[in-house]
């Protein structure tokens, strides 16, 4: 059929909630927040939707389809399988980038496999080799990861005026054993005494050599390893205490860092700081990876590019063979809807954890859109937030690709601007919680705007003039932060009004979240965030 029929709805402060959405339409759910948007759109029909989809085309995980239970309507009709492009649905780990989740550095692991060429003879030319998140193709040193871990010893030190033996260390216990040195405190003795210094001596008067000696370790004594003393271990019962290994001291940093390489312990982490991998430069890849050239240009070359970079390259590359172009088409394919949603600032290289909820939203969008699928429902939660209004035009037309494609999206939405442009909309209300939960609307936009119930608060939202209302405040900044550097911010002066409300605006990627990042950053350095 080509509608969606719902009946009596009532999750949560849904009141018996029936209507009827015609498929094939970009449709926005309107309505002040707890008004039941959410209920109708997650819990309604995207619940039902995946019910749905597991008992039909997975039907032996029982366990998951318990978690999946019915929604709490007596009837839909017409469900299409559902899509749900929210701001938490993308993966965010470090072996996950802006490459890997649009799917462009699959296009050009393709490329490189089938068209790149090395001056080593004897490598399997795969894609493999290509991916750092395989052995096969990943830097031996940092795994994949591009960056290494390093201990900084600052960390470490507590209190440089006190001794080893009086707590210098923030890894010392109550005990007296300082963690991760392997050794207890006597035995730490002897290696300072054979280094030429003491236990207790304050740190701060150590030599860096010295120093290093605690970090690094010492060949110059052998030490019995084990943090409980001799006389401990003779009063342990229940158990005979076995022989010391004795050795030389190790070092507490080298023995930090042994561990980190088997395991990122949290533990440990707390006194590391991240640095670009040595060995690949920050590429990812091993060096049989980074021999191979197409172009002139190796993979990791490609890596760095943005969005707009990649477009411009492979829309004037030219003398390409037919496998070439094939993967140059699927690219820019990519590019310009990506392009299109206002990401074209984003560089392959970027690692998905540092992406905002928008900016992975609609990288999933662009997967969606460039997969060609059909008599899908969508569901999108206010894919327009964040974007700057020159910026939701685009979104628009992206959403509109998709119905033009033969599907239906429904979002959830409050900017009049997007409202006027939509094909249908479903108006819930009028209040919030037991005051919401009915459809106060639903039909096309232009019915909306001329005849929209009284009770509606979108209705009159858009109706009002609201210039009446706006206020001239007096903005007469008393606070001011010079030469701020933060990813694309360039050296700029900013002032802010403490006593006032400032809006910092600009399209995608112009350095809005950069430049909160820093301000936050230099009030704490300052300590002047308790002034506010």
């Amino acid at each position: 059929m080509n509608s969606l029929l719902i009946k009596n709805a009532t999750e949560n402060y849904l009141k018996n909630l029936s209507l009827e959405i015609t498929h094939n339409k970009l449709i926005i759910v309107t309505g002040i927040s707890g008004s039941g948007k959410s209920s109708l759109i997650y819990d309604v029909i995207a619940t039902e939707g995946i019910r749905l989809f597991y008992d039909h085309f997975l039907p032996a995980c029982r366990s998951v389809r318990l978690k999946s239970q019915k929604a709490s309507v007596d009837r839909i009709e017409g469900l299409r399988t559902v899509v749900v492009v929210n701001q938490n649905s993308v993966v965010r780990n470090n072996r996950s980038t802006v490459g890997t989740l649009t799917e462009i550095y699959d296009f050009l692991r393709l490329l490189f496999a089938r068209r790149a060429k090395s001056e080593l003879k004897g490598l399997h030319q795969n894609r493999s080799l290509f991916s750092f998140n395989t052995s096969y193709g990943q830097c031996p040193h940092c795994k994949g990861l591009g960056v290494l871990d390093k201990i900084s010893p600052e960390l470490i030190v507590g209190d440089a005026s006190k001794s080893l033996k009086d707590g210098a260390l923030v890894l010392t216990t109550p005990n007296n054993y300082i963690v991760y040195s392997q050794v207890t405190m006597d035995e730490l003795e002897k290696v300072c005494q054979a280094e030429g210094f003491s236990v207790n001596t304050p740190f701060q008067d150590l030599t860096e050599e010295q120093q290093n000696v605690i970090w690094y370790g010492s060949e110059k004594v052998k030490v019995l390893f084990g943090k409980h003393t001799l006389e401990s271990r003779l009063k342990w019962t229940g158990m005979v205490a076995k022989p010391r290994d004795e050795g030389y001291y190790k070092g507490i940093i080298n023995v930090m860092e042994e561990i980190l390489k088997r395991d990122r312990n949290p533990n440990i982490l707390r006194f590391a700081k991240t640095v670009k991998c040595h060995h690949c430069e920050g590429t990812r890849l091993n060096e049989n990876a980074l021999s191979y050239y197409w172009k002139g240009k190796t993979i990791a070359d490609f890596t760095v590019m943005t969005i707009e970079d990649l477009d411009n390259y492979f829309l004037n590359t030219t003398g390409l063979d037919s496998a070439e172009s094939e993967i140059a088409n699927a690219i820019l394919k990519k590019t310009i809807v990506l392009k299109d949603l206002g990401l074209s600032y984003l560089d392959l290289q970027r690692e998905s954890p540092s992406l905002s909820g928008g900016e992975a939203q609609r990288i999933k969008l662009a997967n969606q859109v460039t997969g060609n699928l059909q008599n899908v429902l969508y569901i999108l939660d206010e894919p327009c937030s964040g974007l700057h209004p020159s910026e939701q035009e685009k979104l628009l037309k992206v959403l509109k690709m998709l119905v033009a494609g033969g599907n239906t999206v429904i979002m959830t939405g409050h900017d009049e601007s997007i409202i006027s442009k939509v094909d249908h909309i479903i108006d819930i209300g009028p209040g919030a919680a037991n005051d919401g939960g009915e459809i106060l609307f639903n039909g096309s936009v232009k019915e909306f705007l001329s005849s929209a119930p009284e009770r509606s608060v979108t209705s009159r939202f858009i109706s009002d003039d609201r210039s009446k209302l706006i206020k001239q405040a007096k903005s007469v900044p008393d606070i001011h932060f010079n030469e701020l550097i933060k990813n694309n911010l360039k050296k700029i002066d900013i002032g802010l009004c403490t006593s006032g409300l400032n809006i910092i605006a600009g399209v995608s990627g112009a350095g809005k979240s950069s430049l909160i990042a820093e301000i936050i950053s230099r009030l704490q350095i300052s300590k002047e965030l308790n002034s506010f």
